[in-house]
Protein backbone atom coordinates (compact mmCIF):
# COMPACT_ATOMS: atom_id res chain seq x y z
CA UNK A 1 0.00 0.00 0.00
CA UNK A 2 2.93 2.71 0.86
CA UNK A 3 4.30 1.54 -2.53
CA UNK A 4 1.18 2.62 -4.05
CA UNK A 5 0.53 5.98 -2.29
CA UNK A 6 4.13 6.94 -3.16
CA UNK A 7 3.45 5.98 -6.53
CA UNK A 8 0.63 8.48 -6.95
CA UNK A 9 2.41 10.89 -5.18
CA UNK A 10 5.17 10.87 -8.17
CA UNK A 11 2.48 10.63 -10.71
CA UNK A 12 0.22 13.35 -9.20
CA UNK A 13 3.48 15.65 -8.80
CA UNK A 14 4.44 15.27 -11.96
CA UNK A 15 1.39 16.27 -13.50
CA UNK A 16 1.59 19.14 -11.87
CA UNK A 17 4.44 20.38 -12.88
CA UNK A 18 3.42 18.90 -16.63
CA UNK A 19 0.44 21.03 -16.47
CA UNK A 20 2.96 23.98 -15.14
CA UNK A 21 5.58 24.17 -17.31
CA UNK A 22 2.93 23.55 -20.62
CA UNK A 23 1.51 26.91 -19.95
CA UNK A 24 1.79 27.89 -23.72
CA UNK A 25 3.03 31.39 -22.96
CA UNK A 26 4.73 32.24 -26.47
CA UNK A 27 1.75 30.93 -28.59
CA UNK A 28 -1.29 33.04 -25.94
CA UNK A 29 1.31 36.67 -26.65
CA UNK A 30 1.14 35.85 -30.31
CA UNK A 31 -2.65 35.16 -30.33
CA UNK A 32 -3.44 38.30 -28.24
CA UNK A 33 -0.62 40.10 -30.11
CA UNK A 34 -0.96 39.35 -33.77
CA UNK A 35 -4.08 36.39 -33.92
CA UNK A 36 -1.50 34.17 -35.17
CA UNK A 37 -0.37 30.54 -34.18
CA UNK A 38 3.63 30.76 -33.30
CA UNK A 39 3.79 27.82 -34.85
CA UNK A 40 3.09 29.17 -38.41
CA UNK A 41 5.40 32.08 -38.48
CA UNK A 42 9.12 32.69 -37.75
CA UNK A 43 10.92 29.31 -37.35
CA UNK A 44 7.65 27.50 -35.85
CA UNK A 45 8.59 27.44 -32.50
CA UNK A 46 6.49 28.12 -29.73
CA UNK A 47 9.50 30.11 -27.83
CA UNK A 48 10.37 33.04 -26.53
CA UNK A 49 13.22 34.24 -29.52
CA UNK A 50 9.94 33.47 -32.00
CA UNK A 51 7.99 35.55 -30.26
CA UNK A 52 11.20 38.44 -30.05
CA UNK A 53 11.52 38.32 -33.37
CA UNK A 54 7.99 38.08 -35.00
CA UNK A 55 6.18 39.86 -32.42
CA UNK A 56 8.36 42.14 -30.66
CA UNK A 57 11.44 42.57 -28.17
CA UNK A 58 9.30 43.68 -24.80
CA UNK A 59 6.86 40.82 -25.49
CA UNK A 60 9.11 38.16 -26.27
CA UNK A 61 11.22 39.63 -23.08
CA UNK A 62 7.92 39.31 -21.23
CA UNK A 63 7.39 35.54 -22.73
CA UNK A 64 11.18 34.48 -21.66
CA UNK A 65 10.78 35.79 -18.04
CA UNK A 66 7.29 33.80 -17.98
CA UNK A 67 8.92 30.68 -19.56
CA UNK A 68 11.75 30.66 -16.33
CA UNK A 69 9.09 31.64 -13.75
CA UNK A 70 7.39 28.60 -15.01
CA UNK A 71 10.14 26.03 -14.53
CA UNK A 72 11.37 27.46 -10.99
CA UNK A 73 7.24 27.13 -9.73
CA UNK A 74 7.35 23.88 -11.15
CA UNK A 75 10.05 22.57 -9.27
CA UNK A 76 9.00 25.01 -5.73
CA UNK A 77 5.54 24.05 -5.73
CA UNK A 78 6.34 20.36 -5.45
CA UNK A 79 9.02 20.87 -2.79
CA UNK A 80 5.84 23.02 -1.06
CA UNK A 81 3.91 19.56 -0.94
CA UNK A 82 6.85 17.39 -0.34
CA UNK A 83 10.23 17.90 0.27
CA UNK A 84 12.12 15.32 -1.63
CA UNK A 85 15.26 15.81 -4.37
CA UNK A 86 14.33 12.82 -6.37
CA UNK A 87 10.57 14.20 -6.79
CA UNK A 88 11.98 17.79 -7.19
CA UNK A 89 14.19 16.59 -9.86
CA UNK A 90 11.20 14.35 -11.52
CA UNK A 91 9.07 17.81 -11.40
CA UNK A 92 11.74 20.35 -13.41
CA UNK A 93 11.86 17.29 -16.23
CA UNK A 94 8.27 16.86 -16.19
CA UNK A 95 8.03 20.98 -16.37
CA UNK A 96 10.31 21.21 -19.69
CA UNK A 97 8.02 18.08 -21.17
CA UNK A 98 5.09 20.44 -20.23
CA UNK A 99 6.30 23.19 -22.40
CA UNK A 100 8.49 20.95 -25.16
CA UNK A 101 5.05 18.91 -25.69
CA UNK A 102 2.52 20.26 -24.29
CA UNK A 103 -1.21 18.56 -24.35
CA UNK A 104 -2.63 22.06 -24.78
CA UNK A 105 -1.24 22.49 -28.11
CA UNK A 106 -0.97 18.68 -29.29
CA UNK A 107 2.00 18.11 -27.88
CA UNK A 108 3.55 20.81 -30.13
CA UNK A 109 5.34 23.11 -28.15
CA UNK A 110 9.35 24.96 -27.74
CA UNK A 111 12.36 24.11 -27.03
CA UNK A 112 12.53 24.77 -23.12
CA UNK A 113 15.72 26.59 -22.57
CA UNK A 114 13.82 29.57 -20.64
CA UNK A 115 12.08 27.05 -18.35
CA UNK A 116 15.34 24.89 -18.37
CA UNK A 117 16.87 27.76 -16.56
CA UNK A 118 14.11 28.58 -14.15
CA UNK A 119 14.42 24.71 -13.49
CA UNK A 120 17.88 24.81 -12.65
CA UNK A 121 17.78 28.01 -10.56
CA UNK A 122 15.57 26.31 -8.04
CA UNK A 123 17.16 23.51 -7.72
CA UNK A 124 20.57 24.60 -8.25
CA UNK A 125 20.31 28.02 -6.51
CA UNK A 126 23.65 28.69 -4.87
CA UNK A 127 25.43 28.51 -8.49
CA UNK A 128 22.62 29.46 -10.48
CA UNK A 129 21.59 32.71 -9.41
CA UNK A 130 25.31 34.53 -9.10
CA UNK A 131 26.09 32.37 -13.21
CA UNK A 132 22.18 33.99 -14.10
CA UNK A 133 23.77 37.81 -12.84
CA UNK A 134 26.88 37.32 -14.77
CA UNK A 135 24.76 36.01 -17.83
CA UNK A 136 22.29 38.79 -17.89
CA UNK A 137 25.24 41.28 -17.79
CA UNK A 138 26.24 39.31 -20.62
CA UNK A 139 23.18 39.89 -22.43
CA UNK A 140 23.57 43.69 -21.80
CA UNK A 141 26.63 43.53 -23.51
CA UNK A 142 26.40 40.92 -26.43
CA UNK A 143 22.16 41.68 -27.09
CA UNK A 144 22.23 38.00 -28.15
CA UNK A 145 20.05 35.68 -26.15
CA UNK A 146 22.72 32.55 -27.42
CA UNK A 147 25.76 34.02 -25.67
CA UNK A 148 24.37 34.10 -21.62
CA UNK A 149 22.38 30.79 -22.66
CA UNK A 150 25.22 29.20 -23.49
CA UNK A 151 26.96 30.76 -20.62
CA UNK A 152 24.76 29.36 -18.19
CA UNK A 153 23.70 26.19 -19.33
CA UNK A 154 26.75 24.77 -19.79
CA UNK A 155 28.73 26.93 -16.38
CA UNK A 156 25.77 24.93 -14.55
CA UNK A 157 27.25 21.68 -14.65
CA UNK A 158 30.95 22.81 -14.82
CA UNK A 159 30.31 24.10 -11.23
CA UNK A 160 28.18 22.14 -10.17
CA UNK A 161 29.83 19.20 -8.63
CA UNK A 162 33.13 21.98 -7.33
CA UNK A 163 29.93 24.09 -5.48
CA UNK A 164 29.67 20.60 -3.16
CA UNK A 165 26.30 19.52 -4.65
CA UNK A 166 25.54 16.23 -4.29
CA UNK A 167 26.22 13.32 -7.71
CA UNK A 168 22.71 13.26 -8.35
CA UNK A 169 22.28 16.99 -8.51
CA UNK A 170 25.32 17.48 -10.28
CA UNK A 171 24.15 14.96 -13.10
CA UNK A 172 20.83 16.20 -13.65
CA UNK A 173 22.43 19.61 -13.87
CA UNK A 174 24.14 18.06 -16.45
CA UNK A 175 21.34 15.93 -18.08
CA UNK A 176 18.80 19.52 -18.58
CA UNK A 177 21.00 21.04 -20.26
CA UNK A 178 21.41 18.25 -22.28
CA UNK A 179 17.61 17.33 -22.71
CA UNK A 180 17.60 21.28 -23.83
CA UNK A 181 19.74 20.57 -27.16
CA UNK A 182 17.87 17.33 -27.72
CA UNK A 183 15.24 19.30 -28.26
CA UNK A 184 16.88 21.93 -30.56
CA UNK A 185 17.42 19.32 -32.57
CA UNK A 186 13.86 17.20 -32.84
CA UNK A 187 12.26 20.81 -33.71
CA UNK A 188 14.47 21.85 -36.30
CA UNK A 189 15.67 18.69 -37.97
CA UNK A 190 13.20 15.61 -37.18
CA UNK A 191 9.73 17.87 -36.74
CA UNK A 192 9.93 19.37 -39.82
CA UNK A 193 9.99 16.50 -41.74
CA UNK A 194 7.05 14.71 -40.34
CA UNK A 195 4.55 17.61 -39.61
CA UNK A 196 3.55 20.68 -41.08
CA UNK A 197 2.87 24.45 -39.75
CA UNK A 198 -0.42 25.16 -38.74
Amino acid sequence: METLTEIAHWLGLGLLAYAIGGIPTAYLFTRYALGRDIRGIGDNNSGAANVFREVGPRAGLSCGAIDIIKGGVAVLAVRLIIHDTGIEMLAGICALAGHNWPVYLRFRGGRGAAVAVGVIIATLPLIALPLGALSLIALYHTRKAMVPLAMFLVGIPVLSWPAGYPPEVALYALAVPLLVGMSHVYSTRILPRFQKAP
